[in-house]
């Protein structure tokens, strides 16, 4: 898309997109971009050798070294960079319009280049764009080797989401699909489902968590659709102090994947 001038006021059209794709999940769909908010973004950005249509910065971007150095970089590669007047109601002093990559189940489920068998999440109504980031950052830090959403989650490309995940989303191959769909490629994959459930099952170290496997994971309050519960392979818990009902979504998350990561030598030291 293309715009005629370089510095942006509060009703310039391209102000007016970006707010509308901070918003507007079905644009983000339809346009197939997300937007990536602050330096710390837009320079992951820029290492993923992500498309970036184009960037926008506020005057604030040039107080602090690390600005200066994006911005040039940016410039560098010949990228659309606009100068804002305003701040298109984000409190941080670049937004990048990025396209969005195009994964698909399949990439979410393969096996990666090496020996290491699939390590999936799968994320289960978890409505929070936040907590689905923040998964999504967990998740690659394990060593995960993809990312699924079923069940009405939240959208990965939600601002919040985007912000939460820290450049993990553009690193692990992550889809959105039917719980259906989802349910029938692990079947026929022979991906073994572990489901994380609070008071029932395996204790989670007990767990063999070495193979290709997909950890699925509950959402806020309602936990993880019976569907999955019934087709589980195995139900891991994670033991917790008398009183304690459930951990966050995130927190088992993290204790989950660290032990596979931690069984399947992932690292040393």
């Amino acid at each position: 898309m293309q715009y005629s001038d370089r510095l942006l006021g509060r009703h310039h059209p391209l102000v007016h997109r970006l707010r509308s794709l901070r918003r507007d999940a079905r644009r983000r769909r339809a346009e197939g971009v997300l937007v990536a908010e602050g330096v710390h973004l837009a320079r992951e950005a820029l290492r993923s050798e992500a498309i970036i249509e184009c960037v926008v910065a506020s005057p604030r971007l040039e107080q602090t070294p690390e600005g200066r150095a994006l911005r040039a970089e940016i410039a560098g590669r010949g990228i659309d960079l606009r100068d804002s007047l305003q701040d298109a109601r984000s409190p941080q002093p670049i937004l990048a319009v990025v396209r969005v990559g195009t994964w698909s189940l399949d990439d979410a489920l393969a096996w990666r280049g090496d020996a290491t068998p699939p390590l999936i999440v799968v994320a289960d109504r978890v409505q929070d764009p936040g907590n689905l980031g923040g998964l999504l950052r967990t998740a690659d830090a394990a060593g995960a080797t993809g990312f699924v959403c079923c069940g009405e989650s939240a959208d990965l490309h939600h601002p919040r989401a985007v912000r939460a995940t820290m450049g993990s989303v553009f690193r692990v191959p992550a889809a959105a699909v039917d719980r259906t769909d989802a349910q029938a490629a692990l079947e026929k994959r022979g991906i073994r489902r572990i489901a994380a459930e609070p008071h029932r099952g395996t204790v989670y170290h007990q767990c063999d968590l070495t193979g290709a496997i997909a950890l699925l994971l509950g959402g806020e309050g309602r936990g993880l659709d019976p569907a999955w519960l019934e087709r589980a392979d195995e139900r891991a818990r994670i033991p917790m102090c008398p009183g304690v009902e459930s951990l966050s979504v995130g927190a088992a998350a993290g204790v989950l994947l660290f032990e596979a990561a931690r069984q399947r030598q992932l690292w040393s030291g």
